[in-house]
């Protein structure tokens, strides 16, 4: 049985340190981005990251870079980012993948598919993944999508209509029965449906989850992602106060019943991703993309050891581009130890650390430069080793969970950071 353990503490305490340590970025005097590495673009291995920050509501427990949609400002800023996009071009990337995410990637269809034609006229582009909700599931909208889109992920949450009305979902996309009936009708258009759900909400019950599992098995989504709720500081006191308190050892237990309840008819990919069995797998991009880059208002980039983010502001982003400049804005690097350890977390949570790609992508000697992690891991019982690798044992998973659980809430903390500087003009 899965229970928060004393390894399981240490570990999310050290995770919280490290996160509130390490991403402080300082001001960047970049124009754009670095030139890519010539053997990662050979390679093709890089990820191309686009942000579109626009939402026709804003969701209370949401840390994104998201402002209220104004069909004018939406509209320049697709020109923008498209403009940032051929900067990339120019610099000499080259991308084999690209994710969208927001904000509502589809809030304005034509512009996003104008982008994404424009990348796959710049760059060898074999897999688009984009987000989406509820309200974009619509017949005409997902078939403007073909031979755009591979794999469309949409964020459902829960089918439980209780928790629906507590985040505010319901007035905004309707109930948990709308829901399925839109998703049941949207499968089989793209390559590739990803259903988003997020267990750990205050309150809810076993019952409640496994009735959310049920339905997910009954519809038969090519893949299923599986988040427990997280939230940065702010937003924790403001889910606090309108649904009540997490319970972690609630969390626990319910990450347990989603292993059990998936396990005939689901593949994991990662620590909370599953594939349906029969269908096209599609990896975690998070672990197989070591460097990406960011493009838009709000995004993030991670090359040659250094994380970069670009600006937050619309004002700001907008004006860096007219000038020829790209959106980058603050930068920090990392030793390369500390990318080590990062390295060693998400490959873990991805289901396997290989001690042949650690040698062969960073120059590593997984057993000698990660002696102590391996240790405390192997001793602690979340980890096994077959042959040179290492794979994450049942409570391993739900350890490699909670880590990348910390380390997004890290980043939405840097995100804070970035928005408690926006006046009203930069939105």
């Amino acid at each position: 049985m899965i229970q928060q353990n004393f390894s399981i503490s240490l570990v999310n305490t050290l995770m919280r340190y490290a996160t509130q340590r390490y991403l402080h970025l300082r001001p960047s005097s970049l124009t754009k981005l670095p030139a890519p590495n010539p053997k990662k673009v050979q390679d093709k291995s890089y990820l191309l990251y686009m942000h579109i920050p626009f939402c026709a509501t804003l969701c209370t427990y949401c840390s994104f870079n998201r402002f209220l949609f104004q069909e004018e400002k939406a509209k320049l800023y697709f020109e923008n980012l498209r403009k940032e996009m051929q900067m990339v071009k120019d610099l000499g990337y080259d991308f084999s993948e690209v994710y969208v995410g927001g904000g509502t990637t589809s809030i304005m269809p034509d512009e996003l598919c104008k982008t994404l034609d424009l990348a796959k006229s710049l760059f060898n582009i074999k897999e688009v993944s984009c987000e989406s909700d509820p309200n974009h599931l619509q017949k005409e909208t997902l078939e403007s999508f073909k031979g755009r889109v591979d794999r469309l992920s949409v964020g459902v949450q829960s089918f439980d209509d209780g928790i629906l009305r507590k985040i505010g979902r319901y007035e905004k996309f309707g109930s948990g029965e709308e829901t399925y009936k839109k998703l049941e009708q949207a499968i089989g258009i793209l390559p590739i449906l990803n259903v988003d759900l997020i267990f750990n909400f205050p309150n809810q019950t076993q019952e409640m989850l496994v009735r959310d599992l049920e339905l997910i098995k009954q519809l038969k989504p090519n893949q299923l992602t599986t988040y427990p709720l997280m939230s940065s500081p702010s937003v924790k006191s403001i889910l606090k106060r309108s649904i009540g308190e997490v319970n972690l050892q609630n969390e626990a237990q319910l990450y347990e019943q989603i292993l059990e309840s998936l396990q005939n008819d689901f593949t994991p990919l990662s620590s909370w991703a599953f594939s349906h069995k029969g269908s096209e797998i599609f990896d975690e991009y998070v672990v197989d993309n070591d460097e990406y880059v960011g493009i838009g208002s709000g995004s993030f980039s991670f090359l040659n050891g250094t994380l970069y983010t670009n600006t937050f502001s619309l004002k700001e982003y907008a004006q860096k581009i007219q000038n020829g400049q790209m959106g980058v804005a603050r930068e920090r690097k990392y030793s390369k130890k500390s990318q080590l350890q990062y390295r060693l977390m998400v490959e873990l949570f991805g289901g396997k650390a290989s001690a042949k790609r650690f040698k062969e992508r960073y120059n590593a000697n997984l057993e000698w430069d990660l002696f102590k992690e391996l240790s405390f891991l192997r001793l602690s019982g979340n980890i096994y080793k077959q042959g040179q690798d290492y794979y994450p044992t049942t409570q391993g998973k739900y350890l490699f969970l909670s880590m990348m659980k910390e380390f997004y809430i890290g980043m939405d903390r840097v995100r804070e950071e970035s928005r408690a500087a926006l006046k009203e003009e930069d939105m």
